[in-house]
């Protein structure tokens, strides 16, 4: 039985997969990994690249796009590990990131899931993890109402922009956090399978908190643990697609907000987010 399974979903980043792949097999020490790949319909080349590269990596090509939630949701399913860390393929693992993770989730059962250090290609830390967002943020970060309490109340958003992102908080130590950020996050295959997977009623977003959300209600913690760390070269599948992820995005925002704060909640968001989609939809003419 392989020590670590490690799920990525790949939509036209191959080049991206393959200097990952590179960096897991390089830094993967005495461990025995599980690749499992799912490719969402690029035709990319990614195939061929990876049965030539690395024979050992279970390549699953779903001829539909599955987006993002329901692909790692297949993806860990068909993991045989115990720990299942699903991982953006725009990341390079570096030094023992993998053994560190792993092991610290085997000598600490209370740990649900957890995730670890990254890095900007420029070397920078990013600031990865936060509370789980009220209503009110919703509302204040994404619609006019909020651009109007920010010109007149700057102060005030700050203030709580800063307690939702933990502002005085490093991320050079350990610590309980509420959301962990989809790009990488580990777990123990029964968590994974208890908290549901990622929700694929999200397509693309706001999964990860859901997840997150699911771990705690198990009474287990979801958890920052620092590391050698990941570079992150964020966003790169979403960038093939610009435009449609504005719409997920939006999409996915209500749905997330109906899940967590019900229905009602729901569609006064829908209603104060009209004006944030139009304008949205002039600026990508």
């Amino acid at each position: 039985m392989p020590n670590l399974a490690v799920v990525i979903v790949n939509y036209k980043t191959c080049d991206l997969l393959a200097a990952l792949l590179e960096t897991l097999y390089t830094n993967a020490a005495n461990l025995s990994l599980e690749c499992i790949v799912l490719d969402n319909a690029s035709y990319d080349g990614s195939a061929q690249v990876i049965a030539a590269r690395f024979p050992q990596v279970r390549f699953v090509q779903n001829r539909v796009n599955h987006y993002f939630s329901a692909a790692y949701s297949q993806g860990i399913q068909l993991a045989q590990s115990d720990y299942v860390l699903a991982l953006n393929p725009d990341m390079q693992v570096r030094g023992e990131t993998l053994r560190q993770l792993l092991s610290a989730l085997q000598h600490d059962p209370s740990i649900g899931a957890a995730t670890t250090t990254m890095y900007f290609p420029d070397g920078s830390l990013q600031r990865n993890g936060s509370r789980f967002t009220t209503f009110g943020y919703l509302v204040l970060n994404y619609t006019f109402v909020g651009k109007l309490y920010r010109l007149f109340a700057p102060r005030a958003w700050q203030t709580h922009h800063d307690w939702l992102w933990y502002a005085d908080w490093d991320r050079r130590t350990a610590r309980d956090i509420d959301v962990l950020p989809g790009s990488a996050i580990i777990a123990h295959r029964q968590t994974w399978q208890a908290a549901g997977y990622f929700d694929s009623r999200l397509k693309m977003y706001f999964s990860d908190d859901y997840f997150s959300r699911r771990v705690q209600a198990l009474g287990l913690r979801t958890c920052y643990l620092p590391s050698d760390g990941i570079l992150h070269h964020e966003g790169a599948s979403a960038k093939q697609m610009s435009a449609w992820s504005l719409r997920a995005y939006l999409r996915d925002l209500v749905v997330y907000t109906r899940l967590v704060h019900g229905w009602f909640a729901a569609l006064l968001l829908a209603i104060l987010l009209i004006p944030t989609w139009l304008v949205q939809r002039l600026k990508a003419r």
